[in-house]
């Protein structure tokens, strides 16, 4: 008798969890749990009438509960863009859910396709294996080989983003979906949910959870505390949630999952990714050029953009207005030109913007640089810097070279 061995992996399986680890920026156990539920998919020992994974994100707004769910459709599509969100704000009102089911023969806007319906779920998949793209397309893909194109069964993902906010109705409907894995069109089509992964978010017990964030005086710093709030978070979380919603609808799920709260060095990976994301934007413009920002501009954007009550959402808009709207000025203006490595720095009273002439896209070999330019936040002229970055070519070959080479590992990831 041999004896199984726990806390083995599959490589398609440790391919997943290391793919949401560093995609779920601050939340190990939700990455976790996600894994755990994904192994069960892909062994195929899941219940076969019930929808392939059903889960409920809870936690503070601005954590990354719908980020999460892009990052799974990115996984499993290679399209952080192949689910169907149905955004629940727009079914507050009853007569709405008719938007999701259809209206029946004959009456006003029956002709018009439900967001529900087969094929607008479908779709993703259908597009994934057309590209050839994500997990569910790889040659030695478990889950590829249990929804073969052949087949023609596909995979979809499902998000119903602040559930909170619908009609009642709307909760009513999900429970027939949650436990058959079947619905009813108003137009009598059968929609087949047991090929789906359906995740609900909700920010329920938000007002619940600042009052214990500002209790405790710890934001988004790290604190001796932070383990113990996190776990107090949470079941003030699931005791909000249970006032909410009917007992019936939350023991459809497979797992709810209360979202941490975001810390410091969370926020600089959050911060490290959107950084990321400019430099493939800047790669891609008509004027293509490298980036730079040092650890005191990233320090001050992480204290401009960091919110208690909205999470990382702060943080992006700070690095739209203070990163992105400067050096689009610049690059109208012709102050940035293709090929120019641009170092932003924060001098303790405004972000100083810098540029090198670095590379020759056209001949792929650094060009010697003619003179270093500064320029103020508040100014998009030109100004001399003084001479005081004259260095020697080789010093300025390198540094280029140095940052299109980890630019090249970004784009590659």
């Amino acid at each position: 008798m041999i004896e199984l061995k726990p806390g083995m992996l599959s490589g398609q399986l440790r391919r997943f969890q290391g793919r949401m680890d560093d995609m779920v920026v601050g939340q190990p156990h939700a990455a976790t749990r996600i894994s755990d539920s994904f192994s069960r998919l892909i062994a195929g020992i899941h219940d076969l009438e019930r929808p392939l994974l059903t889960m409920m994100f809870l936690g503070p707004t601005g954590v990354g509960k719908t980020e999460t769910v892009r990052c799974l459709a990115e996984t499993i599509f290679g399209d952080r863009r192949a689910f169907t969100r149905i955004n629940c704000q727009e079914f507050s009102a009853h007569y709405n859910i008719s938007k999701l089911l259809g209206s029946p023969p004959g009456y006003v806007g029956g002709e018009i396709r439900p967001l529900l319906a087969q094929e607008n779920l479908d779709r993703h998949h259908i597009k994934a294996i057309e590209r050839r793209s994500g997990m569910i397309t790889e040659s030695d893909s478990r889950l590829g080989g249990m929804f073969p194109p052949e087949v023609e069964r596909y995979l979809n993902i499902v998000l119903f983003d602040e559930i909170e906010k619908a009609h009642p109705k709307m909760w009513n409907t999900l429970l027939g979906i949650l436990e058959d894995g079947h619905l009813i069109l108003a137009n009598n089509e059968e929609v087949d949910f047991t090929r789906s992964i359906i995740v609900l978010t909700s920010n329920v017990g938000s007002q619940v959870m600042n009052r214990h964030l500002s209790n405790n005086n710890i934001g988004f710093s790290t604190g001796m505390n932070t383990e113990q709030l996190d776990k107090d978070i949470d079941e003030a979380v699931t005791r909000e949630a249970k006032k909410i919603f009917p007992a019936e609808f939350l023991n459809r799920f497979d797992d709810m999952i209360t979202f941490n709260t975001l810390k410091d060095e969370d926020l600089f990976k959050i911060l490290d990714n959107q950084i990321s994301d400019i430099h493939r934007r800047a790669l891609l413009c008509s004027e293509p050029f490298l980036m730079e920002v040092s650890e005191r501009a990233k320090r001050h954007l992480v204290d401009l953009g960091t919110d208690l009550e909205f999470g990382a959402r702060p943080l992006k808009r700070v690095v739209e207005k203070e990163l992105v709207t400067p050096v689009s000025h610049y690059i109208c203006s012709e102050q940035i030109r293709r090929g120019d490595l641009v170092m932003i720095d924060w001098d303790g009273s405004g972000f100083v913007f810098r540029k090198e002439p670095g590379i020759d896209w056209e001949h792929d070999t650094p060009a010697l640089p003619a003179g270093s330019t500064k320029w103020a936040t508040t100014d998009l002229g030109v100004r001399d810097d003084g001479g005081e970055k004259k260095k020697i070519e080789k010093e300025k070959k390198r540094r280029v070279e140095a940052v299109a080479d980890a630019l090249t590992g970004v784009l590659t990831d």
